[in-house]
């Protein structure tokens, strides 16, 4: 009885194992499902991914973390020296022989000297770290860029992929009408000829494809032929931020003039560092001399014992022999500073310039967007519907429908040329201002 009841429970058991185990299966395939995204290429995901993977921005920032080291090393005294004299002839003093002696010394620059060192290291490791944001921005915009290309490319394809199919459909009612009698064998040509071309075109832009995304791959440290889903789904933005705005947000934060401002920071304090050079910088030591007692044939001495001695010093150099490397080291200090202060102005006009394009070519972007979307397109639809209607009742030509099939292709590509050449614009502005700019989302 026992050993029954035993069964029933493990068999009870084991209906139970299995359904707990089917929903764990069952959820871990949707949580899985949901991560991959459906393969869905997310622009935020490789923007991140960028960021973290990418081997020249991980050398940039390396290269940060190596130059802030410097400031410390060039702020630091020099090592101490110390020394050790032993005297192979005994020295006889009126106290003693001198046996051995030893000494140290410590290099002291000239006041400030340490300070203007440091100040020098630091603004170049805030050039470094200028020039890792500036990299940073560039590799977010390569990889908008890359992204916007591929999604670009992909809503090509299916274009043309429709397209492809509707002349298909061209061809099969060129083809009807040729057999009754109601259109010549010129048609149904000219629908296999337009067909052959949009075959021809995806042809061309699956190499395209292959070549943005090898590109995005190579932004990822990724292998170029490593396997991206398909774009996810864009639209345009509204650029909420007046030209004005943009002007001077670039002039305060873009990493580009940055760089120059802190360059120019470095010239300052490195001239200053090189008219300290005129000035002398202190040696202080200490010697400490061991004495022996007289030897016994020797006239005692009149102190009565023997006594060590030591003695401190200081000394300085003496620049007046090389003034004219000094000189020279002014000049060239001088010409330094004036070189980064020119350069700054350069790239100011450059930088203000890059804000003006990029924010005229958003805008004509965004209005042509807007035009093909709400004008263009759906005239050009309706027009092909038209057409379409008009060749099967004889009232139109094949060749006003194929010109209408054309016109309306053309306009869906250049639809999505345009919002592609919108996220690409912003991202080349955000890259010249230096900041990922706020957007609106219509």
């Amino acid at each position: 009885m026992n050993l029954k009841y035993i069964k029933n429970r493990f068999f009870l058991f084991s209906k139970l194992l299995s359904i707990v185990l089917f929903i764990v299966v069952i959820f871990t395939g949707i949580a899985l499902s949901e991560d991959k995204g459906g393969d869905v290429l997310k622009i935020r995901w490789i923007i991140d991914e960028a960021l973290r993977m990418n081997p020249g921005l991980q050398s940039a920032k390396l290269g940060w973390d190596a130059s802030t080291e410097r400031i410390l090393q060039e702020k630091a005294l020099d090592d101490p020296v110390v020394g050790f004299t032993y005297f192979g002839e005994p020295v006889q003093t009126r106290v003693g022989e001198k046996q051995a002696g030893v000494m140290a010394s410590q290099k002291i620059p000239f006041y400030g000297k340490r300070r203007l060192k440091g100040e020098v290291a630091k603004n170049e490791a805030k050039v470094f770290g200028e020039r890792y944001r500036t990299l940073e921005r560039v590799v977010i915009a390569r990889t908008k860029s890359a992204f916007y290309e591929l999604f670009w490319v992909h809503k090509s394809i299916n274009i043309d992929e429709e397209n492809k199919e509707l002349l298909h459909r061209f061809v099969k009612i060129a083809e009807v009408k040729y057999t009754t009698g109601k259109a010549t064998q010129q048609d149904v040509l000219k629908a296999q000829v337009e067909l052959s071309k949009i075959v021809n075109e995806l042809i061309t832009l699956e190499q395209l494809k292959e070549t943005a995304i090898a590109r995005i791959n190579t932004l990822l440290n990724r292998h170029p032929d490593s396997p991206l889903g398909t774009p996810e789904e864009i639209d345009i933005t509204e650029l909420t931020v007046s030209l004005k705005e943009l002007y001077e947000k670039a002039k305060e934060i873009s990493p580009d003039l940055s760089i120059l401002k802190y360059k120019i920071e470095r010239d300052k304090a490195a001239y200053k560092l090189a008219k300290k050079q005129y000035y002398p910088d202190f040696t202080f030591g200490l010697n400490y001399t061991f004495i022996n007692d007289l030897p016994s044939s020797v006239m005692s001495s009149p102190i009565g014992e023997s006594r060590d001695s030591y003695t401190g010093t200081l000394s300085m150099n003496i620049p007046i022999f090389q003034k004219r490397k000094y000189d020279a080291g002014v000049r060239e200090a001088s010409a330094r500073l004036k070189s980064s202060e020119r350069a700054y102005k350069n790239m100011e006009n450059m930088t203000l310039f890059g804000v003006k394009d990029f924010h005229f070519k958003v805008q004509t972007a965004e209005r042509l967007v807007k035009l093909y979307r709400n004008s263009i397109i759906p005239q050009a639809e309706q027009s092909l519907r038209a057409a379409e209607a008009g060749y099967q009742t004889g009232q139109v030509d094949f060749l006003n429908l194929i010109d209408s099939q054309r016109v309306l292709l053309a306009f869906n590509l250049a639809f999505y040329r345009a919002v592609a050449d919108f996220g690409i614009n912003i991202a080349g502005l955000e890259r010249v201002v230096g900041i990922e700019l706020s957007n609106k989302t219509q």
